[in-house]
């Protein structure tokens, strides 16, 4: 590389056609240098021909002839003659634009060996010649001495730049006048050179025995030999500052191969230093800033950057070459790195930003352009004699095609009335000064395609709920989805973006979420911590396979409290139960929050590693999630599913590692529950990108060397690993980008249209794994051999990342629910929002904002379809016995366990209601006007949950009254309202029958899939709370029994206790076993008048009593007084008016 312009040389006859940018007429004038070149060398090969023929006499002759013209030609540089020479080629700055041809060596000689650079131009060796060119490309001399036999390396003296010091696989040394071009001083050696460097102080020499030598810079006299660095040749070093590294060939068993060690010395004490692990070092080079790092390259394409005084810190990149590199160098800078294989290709390599080839370059001169004949044209000039523009550089309009698209149509501004009508009188309107000039107003507004309206409180909308669903949801389908396709590329759809909760003073349950979501797939919400995960858990939940081992294993007794596997289960059916109603993963999520692996993985978005990457963190937790699920299930009490679940998920594979070194061979784990996609690099010229089977294959087969640690080295050495499959999952899920900086060529595979295939085809044939998709997986298929071998997996759906902005990003999911066998059920899961799509919306990665990140195949075998037997075989264990939580197990004095003669079936009857306390204030916000809105809303934890028996002997006796421990901090007991005081939940201290919130949940979901209906008061909040959900048939409201017709009034329990059944409860605190008692009792109270047909009467009487207490129970003061009323026939302003006298 050049050192004083910003040009480098290239010195190879052919080069990469990315790099040839030249113009037609620097095409014609290379070619007809090519024809010359052959005429030349045709000529030249002719002579040797017809010398060939003469007599032994004539020859000699002819040689003393031609040995007395050579030397007269060394000595005189007038008479030197310029032989037909070798072409090299120079290219201009980092777009490698073609620059100059250089002329440098006879046909007959070897390629270039080496090039050095002054100021005044380009100096090439090679085996029998040294040549010197201008950087425009004239000669300057050229070199041809006898006493040139085999040189292989040079390096510039203590003259600086002005004189060169050659020598080879010969016993002679000389010193070159670059000035002149000739030959000043020879001196002997008794060994052959290989190498050759210049530090600051010598001149550093290195044999083909393994030597390495210290010249002196002015007499060229030996001043330190160091012996046998290498037993074999020494292939490259180098020197910067006071260190020398370098790398050769050793001896091993009898045959050379590549030293795995560079050397490294220090030239100031003259001493060797501790040496750096590489195999297959061949290229070394010194960083010219840093003066401890250094570049080491092998032959294969793999190089490293290694600071040599601390070899731990390191980096290792890998060149695609299709061949071996031949040349490695670094720019003065140090900011670009070129590597040449051996078919000519170029490769540069540089940080981001940095493209200096050299720190203060001279101005590069260019020829003058061709001066071109003046054309008139008039109407009789034919068009072939206007000439086409050439150009040495790519157009502004040849973009790349995934950076091309169309640019939306822009807002007209709209001219206001009063401005047409004042034009109307004089032509003209006075500036309106309401935004500066040559602005334009934002006319986009509530109407505009493409802004969702956001929906009104279900407190808002009216009695008539239907009135929205012809208004608004008409609104929100035109506006909702797509907006213009022109936009699409760069703009996000409105229903992809984030979005948000709203809340009222009436609480979440106001917001409309059917607004969203008119699908029988349930949403989930996003008012929870680590609501990030929604998008992978509806993913999991549609993958048949895995959601048929959740639910099976859930419906064991397991009572693990931090089982995931369980939980999966839980959230699996309460998102089948709820057909369509909006769902969250509270417990599921509280239940990884606890898990004291989860944070050191990095899937919780408060103690996240991930530096706020979203996409790293779901892939993370894709494979966290399903490490966790297998562990649970082989921990877990009474396993009996020990191989389900890893035949499910696991990739079995045995994994062979070897030290490149000692060739230690060791063989780690091998099975992984999911894939990371590692991408190629894009194939030279205009090959296509591999497709998704070939990525997929070699990302599951992997095959990699990286840095280990070897026992028998004791030290990190390079390590080759190789992955052989030995059997393969039900459910294959991939990670697409592992890694930020890979984004920028995953983007480039998944923009290509139908890069992703809905099926994928595997073979395992002796642990050699094949993938197929398309025209090639039918073509497999068809084969009667291959079909038994043959594992088809289709497309379950995938996750995806929404970039609507460089810092906001959130996660979304497809999923393609097949019912019936080739037509497609896509939709997309944008939290709460669900809504049909297409395939070709669905698999359309083009827009930059859309990148998937995990992705999920399943088998397609009859095994792989939704399996509903589990609820069938549930044990009801826990519903018959007590539960231990840490120590003996407890129970209320109250409750009496279920009997086998009480087995809950199909509408039996039980009573229930729950107690809470809080774990989180609510967070307001006041806004200017003064309205105040809520940010948060408190949350609420279970503290209590009571069940009685609803029927039969044993009616209204508790069978289930559990206290659950938390081991969150509490907030507020409330008291008040939930009967909890501080400590009755605190496993320490606390008397009371404490559970798990695992165990306690479990017994209401075991209920619930037994077809046990609920009784109770306000069960809604109850079971959202609880974090479950019962169909309507199964629920039996009190709330909604007693409501006002007339104004929809909901009437609280205490009040509908004291107007029905005459009693006073809650006069102090809440009771859960009172209140569901109280609940019940109302229900047969209904069963009762209904049936006796006095319903409508008791609901006036309950309306008018309400109205005359406010629908509130009254005291016992206030009733004594009503009493002494009505037994004197007194009114009650009389009695209070004798009251106010006596004051």
């Amino acid at each position: 590389m050049s050192g004083a312009a910003s040009t480098y040389s290239v010195a190879s006859v052919t080069s990469q056609n990315s790099l040839n940018m030249t113009n037609a007429e620097r095409d014609a004038e290379d070619d007809s240098k090519l024809k010359k070149l052959r005429r030349l060398k045709n000529m030249y090969f002719g002579k040797k021909k017809k010398e060939a023929r003469k007599t032994d006499k004539e020859k000699d002759a002819q040689n003393e002839k031609d040995a007395t013209q050579n030397a007269a030609t060394a000595k005189c540089p007038s008479n030197r003659r310029h032989l037909p020479s070798t072409p090299t080629r120079s290219y201009y700055g980092w777009g490698q634009i073609s620059y100059r041809g250089h002329n440098s060596l006879i046909p007959v000689e070897k390629p270039v060996r080496q090039l050095l650079f002054n100021e005044r131009g380009v100096i090439s060796l090679a085996a029998k010649g040294l040549h010197m060119s201008s950087r425009g490309g004239p000669s300057q001399w050229n070199l041809h001495d006898e006493r040139f036999q085999n040189l292989t390396s040079m390096a510039f003296t203590s003259r600086g730049t002005s004189e060169v010091l050659v020598g080879g696989a010969q016993l002679q040394l000389f010193t070159v006048n670059l000035e002149r071009g000739t030959i000043g001083s020879e001196i002997s050696t008794d060994e052959h050179v290989k190498v050759m460097k210049r530090s600051s102080r010598h001149i550093i020499t290195g044999s083909t025995l393994g030597h390495i030598r210290l010249l002196d810079m002015n007499s060229f006299h030996m001043v330190k030999q160091f012996d046998h660095v290498h037993t074999g040749t020494i292939l490259d070093m180098d020197t910067h500052d006071n260190l020398l590294i370098t790398c050769g060939y050793s001896l091993r068993h009898g045959n050379y191969i590549v030293d795995p060690l560079v050397k490294v010395f220090d030239l100031r004490m003259q001493k060797a230093l501790p040496p750096v692990s590489f195999p297959g070092a061949s290229f070394i080079r010194m960083h010219p800033k840093m003066s401890a790092a250094a570049i080491i390259g092998s032959n294969n394409g793999q190089f490293q950057i290694v600071d040599v005084m601390n070899p731990g810190a390191m980096k290792i990149y890998n060149a695609t070459v299709s061949s071996y590199i031949t040349a490695l160098e670094l720019s003065p800078t140090g900011d670009i790195l070129a590597l040449m294989d051996a078919e000519g290709v170029l490769q540069m390599w540089s940080s981001l930003g940095k493209r200096n080839f050299t720190e203060f370059g001279n101005l590069v001169e260019w020829p003058e352009p061709p001066t071109r004949p003046t054309v008139t044209i008039n109407d009789n000039t034919p068009l072939n004699m206007i000439g086409m523009p050439y150009f040495n550089e790519p157009l502004l309009s040849n973009w790349d095609p995934n950076m091309i698209f169309e640019v939306p149509r822009q807002p007209q501004q709209r001219i206001d009335p009063d401005t047409l009508a004042q034009t109307s009188v004089s032509g003209y309107a006075p500036f309106h000064q309401r935004h500066p000039r040559n602005y334009v107003e934002k006319s986009r507004g509530a109407d505009d395609v493409g802004i969702v309206p956001a929906p009104k409180f279900l407190s808002q909308q009216g009695r008539d709920k239907n009135s929205r669903n012809i208004s608004d949801a008409a609104i929100a389908e035109s506006k909702m989805l797509y907006g213009d396709d022109a936009k699409r590329q760069f703009e996000v759809p409105p229903m992809y973006k984030k979005l948000e909760i709203k809340y009222s003073k009436f609480g979440i349950e106001d917001f409309d979420f059917a607004f969203y979501n008119e699908t029988k797939y349930s949403g989930l919400e996003t008012n929870i911590p680590n609501s990030y995960m929604n998008p992978l858990l509806q993913l999991y939940k549609y993958t048949p396979r895995l959601r048929n081992v959740a639910l099976f294993h859930t419906a064991t007794y397991c009572t693990m409290e931090e089982c995931l596997l369980c939980q999966m289960g839980f959230l699996f059916d309460m998102l089948e139960k709820a057909n369509g109603q909006n769902c969250q993963a509270t417990n599921l999520l509280k239940t990884l929050s606890s898990l004291p692996n989860a944070a050191r993985h990095g899937v919780l978005e408060e103690d996240s590693s991930s530096s706020g990457s979203l996409t790293m963190m779901m892939q993370s937790l894709n494979r966290f999630l399903l490490d966790q699920t297998i562990y649970d299930l082989k921990n877990a009490w009474q396993n009996t599913e020990e191989s389900e679940l890893p035949q499910v998920l696991l990739i079995k594979a045995t994994k062979r590692q070897q030290c490149m070194v000692c060739h230690k061979e060791t063989r780690p784990m091998g099975d992984t529950v999911t894939t990371d996609l590692i991408y190629s690099p894009r194939p030279p010229g205009n090959k296509s990108l591999p497709t998704f089977a070939q990525i997929a294959r070699q990302s599951i087969q992997l095959e990699t060397t990286q840095k280990g640690w070897c026992d028998k080295c004791r030290r990190y050495q390079n390590q080759h690993t190789r992955k052989s499959i030995t059997k393969l999952p039900d459910v294959l899920t991939f990670n697409v980008t592992t890694q930020d900086k890979n984004l920028s060529n995953a983007k480039e595979y998944w923009s290509t249209p139908g890069w992703l295939p809905d099926e994928i085809g595997l073979t395992l044939n002796n642990k050699l794994l094949n993938v197929w998709q398309g025209e090639d997986l039918k073509r497999v298929a068809k084969r009667s051999n291959d079909q038994a071998d043959l594992r088809i997996y289709e497309l379950i759906g995938f996750v995806a990342e929404v970039k609507e902005e460089e810092a906001k990003k959130h996660m979304v999911s497809f999923i393609n629910e097949v019912k019936v066998e080739g037509e497609s059920n896509w939709h997309l899961f944008n939290d709460f929002l669900v809504r049909p799509v297409t395939k070709a919306e669905a698999l359309d990665f083009t827009p930059k904002w859309k990148m998937p990140s995990v992705l999920c195949f399943q088998l397609k075998s009859e095994r792989s379809v939704v399996d509903n037997s589990w609820k069938d075989t549930i044990d009801t264990w826990l519903l018959y016995s007590d539960f231990p939580y840490l120590g003996q197990p407890r129970r209320e004095e109250q409750t009496v366990l279920l009997k086998k003669d009480e087995t809950p079936q199909q509408g039996t009857l039980v009573a229930l209601d729950a107690e809470f306390v809080s774990l989180q204030k609510e967070e307001n916000e006041v806004k200017a006007d003064g309205n105040k809105v809520i940010v948060r809303p408190s949350r609420l934890g279970l503290a209590r949950v009571s069940v009685l028996r609803g029927q039969g002997e044993l009616e209204g006796i508790p069978f289930i009254d559990d206290y659950i421990a938390t081991k969150e901090p509490v907030v507020d007991f409330l008291t008040e309202y939930s009967g909890i005081h501080p400590g009755d939940l605190d496993p320490v201290v606390s008397r009371r029958a404490l559970v798990s919130l695992k165990v306690a949940y479990k017994r209401m979901w075991i209920l619930l899939n037994l077809g046990c209906t609920f009784v109770g008061h306000g069960l809604l909040k109850d079971f959202r709370i609880i974090n479950i959900h019962v169909p309507r048939d199964q629920v039996i409201d009190t709330v909604d029994l007693f409501v006002l017709r007339s104004t929809q009034r909901k009437l609280s329990l205490r009040f509908l206790a004291w107007v029905v059944l005459s009693n006073h409860i809650q006069t102090e605190t809440h009771d859960s076993i009172e209140d569901s008692r109280t609940a019940l009792r109302l229900y047969r109270k209904y069963l009762e008048y209904g049936d006796a047909g006095v319903f409508e009467e008791v609901m006036d009487r309950i309306y008018s009593e309400g109205m005359r207490w406010n629908f509130r129970p009254p005291t016992h003061e206030v009733l004594v007084v009503e009493v002494r009323l009505q037994t004197s026939g007194r009114s009650a302003d009389d009695e209070f008016g004798d009251v106010i006298k006596s004051e």
